[in-house]
C-alpha cells in the first residue's frame, strides 16, 4: 500500500513538472515553432536550389561522425534540461515552494519527480532538434544509420536517456545544496563535468583503446559519450558494454 501510494504521488509531481513544462511560452517557441520554421526554411532552399537525394553522395559517413553527432547533441541537450532544473529548483527554494509542495510529498518524491519531469520535458525538446538536424543535414550530406551495428542501434539511445538523465540529476542535487543562485558558483559546475570527454575528443577517436580512455567509459558521468564514440571506431567487448 505505501509503495503504491509512493507511485501515484511520485507520478502527480512528474505529471505537474512535465505539463507545466510544455506549457511555458519559452518550450513552445523552441520545440514547435522555431523547428517548424527552420524546416521551412531548409525546404524552401532546398526546392530553390533544386537539390533532391540523387544530389547527396551514395557513400555514408563514418559511423564515427554520427557517434559524434549524438555526444554532441547529448551534451547540448543535457545542459539546457540541467540548466532548467537548476534554476527550477533554486526558483522554488527561494520562493518557499518547496515548504508547501513538502506537506504532501517527501523531498525524495519531489525531487526524482522534478528530474523526472523536467527531464522528459526536456527529452522531447531535444528530440525534436534532433530529428530537424537529421533530415536536414540528409539534404546535404551522405547520412545514413544503415551503417551502424545492431548493437548499436540498441545501446545508443540507452546511453543516450540514461547520460541525459544523469545530467539533470546532478544539476538537480548541485541545486539542493545552494540557498539562492549566488551562493555558491562551485556547486554549479558539478553539472559539466559530463562534457569533459569532449574536451579529449581527438584522443577518443584516434586512440579508443588505451587504458584511461577504457576506464573513463566505466565512470558513470562519462559512460555515455565514451562508450558511444569508441563502439564507432573499435571493436568493444560485450562485457564493456555490459558493465
Amino acid at each position: 500500500m505505501a509503495l503504491r501510494e509512493t507511485k501515484t504521488k511520485l507520478g502527480k509531481v512528474v505529471a505537474w513538472e512535465f505539463r507545466r513544462a510544455v506549457m511555458n511560452k519559452g518550450f513552445v517557441i523552441m520545440t514547435v515553432l522555431l523547428p517548424a520554421l527552420i524546416g521551412l526554411v531548409i525546404l524552401i532552399y532546398g526546392l530553390a536550389e533544386g537539390r533532391g537525394a540523387s544530389s547527396v553522395p551514395s557513400e555514408s559517413l563514418p559511423p564515427f561522425l554520427i557517434a559524434v553527432f549524438l555526444a554532441l547533441i547529448l551534451f547540448v541537450g543535457a545542459f539546457i534540461s540541467g540548466v532548467i532544473v537548476f534554476y527550477g529548483v533554486l526558483k522554488e527554494k527561494a520562493s518557499r515552494v518547496v515548504e508547501l509542495v513538502l506537506s504532501s510529498v517527501s523531498p525524495q518524491e519531489m525531487m526524482a519527480g522534478k528530474i523526472i519531469g523536467l527531464g522528459l520535458a526536456g527529452l522531447v525538446q531535444v528530440t525534436v532538434w534532433a530529428v530537424l538536424a537529421y533530415f536536414a543535414a540528409r539534404r546535404f550530406l551522405p547520412i545514413t544509420l544503415s551503417g551502424l551495428s545492431p548493437m548499436q542501434l540498441v545501446t545508443y539511445p540507452l546511453y543516450f536517456v540514461f547520460g541525459y538523465l544523469l545530467g539533470a540529476t546532478l544539476y538537480a542535487t548541485a541545486a539542493s545544496t545552494m540557498k539562492d543562485v549566488h551562493s555558491g558558483g562551485a556547486q554549479g559546475m558539478v553539472g559539466l563535468i559530463v562534457y569533459l570527454p569532449m574536451v579529449f575528443l581527438k584522443v577518443l577517436i584516434e586512440h579508443p583503446e588505451l587504458p584511461w580512455v577504457r576506464a573513463a567509459g566505466f565512470f558513470p558521468p562519462f559512460t555515455p559519450s565514451v562508450m558511444m564514440i569508441r563502439m564507432a571506431v573499435t571493436e568493444v567487448a560485450w562485457w564493456e558494454v555490459a558493465l
